[in-house]
């Protein structure tokens, strides 16, 4: 007997795609339902449904042999995701996918860079979308990154580290907040004042403190609750 392995979004999906690798019709196959497949954390990149087929009047009919080497629904079962084939990195695309096709944003995630630790994705596509995905001080691109994160970590037993960026954004944004620290020491050793930035998010402070770390007439230091937490720059006396 021959049995197949297809998925697909849904349950008619895996059958359809299952009948024509088999080159039947639908109800004309056999299907044994390996896994029911998953909404994901949030809604977000659902997994698929995974069934195993044959054509009808075959399943049964193997003997002992074939029966032995097919792999038991509980077998099936209890295979991880990297096993049956899929990386983190290609899980995390497509959730990605979905979740870009949901919000109808023409923009393309590739995979630039993956370890058993860390997956790196850069975006690229229209420039206004690309502009919605980043967000105001990439704010977007920050919370799809802790979401994909989350819903990664869910998945696997090992955490990895999830990064992030859209042609470019995160280097550009790097250089400008470094920019920006060497300004304000700059200020703070002219008139031996201190300095008190804006409140900014938990990287942008940390960007700013290693960009200062090594300066000689100035520290940094962070203050503030929540949403007002901000860096002093103060003079070193």
């Amino acid at each position: 007997m021959t049995w197949i392995e297809t998925s697909g979004r849904s349950l008619e999906e895996a059958k359809e795609a299952a009948a024509r690798e088999l080159g039947v019709a639908v109800d004309q196959i056999e299907v044994e339902v390996l896994d029911e497949g998953s909404k994901g954390f949030l809604g977000l990149g659902p997994s698929k449904v995974r069934v195993r087929a044959t054509v009808l009047g075959t399943g049964n009919g193997g003997g002992a042999q074939d029966q032995q080497e097919t792999p038991t629904l509980d077998d099936s079962a209890a295979q991880t995701t990297e096993e049956i084939g899929t990386s983190k990195g290609q899980q995390a695309l497509a959730i990605l996918e979905d979740v870009l096709r949901t919000m109808d944003f023409d923009v393309r995630p590739a995979l630039t860079a993956e370890t058993d630790e860390e997956i790196q994705i850069e975006f690229s596509g229209a420039s206004d979308d690309i502009g919605r995905l980043i967000g105001r001080h990439g704010q977007t691109l920050d919370a799809l990154q802790y979401l994909l994160a989350v819903a990664l970590n869910r998945a696997y037993s090992d955490r990895v580290r999830v990064l992030l960026d859209a042609e470019g954004y995160r280097e550009r944004h790097r250089q400008m907040i470094e920019a920006k620290a060497r300004e304000y020491a700059r200020r703070v050793k002219d008139t031996g004042s201190e300095a008190v930035i804006e409140p900014q998010n938990a990287r942008d402070r940390r960007l700013m403190h290693l960009a200062l770390a090594d300066d000689p007439d100035v520290y940094t230091y962070s203050e503030g609750e929540g949403d007002e937490r901000h860096v002093v720059i103060s003079p070193k006396k």
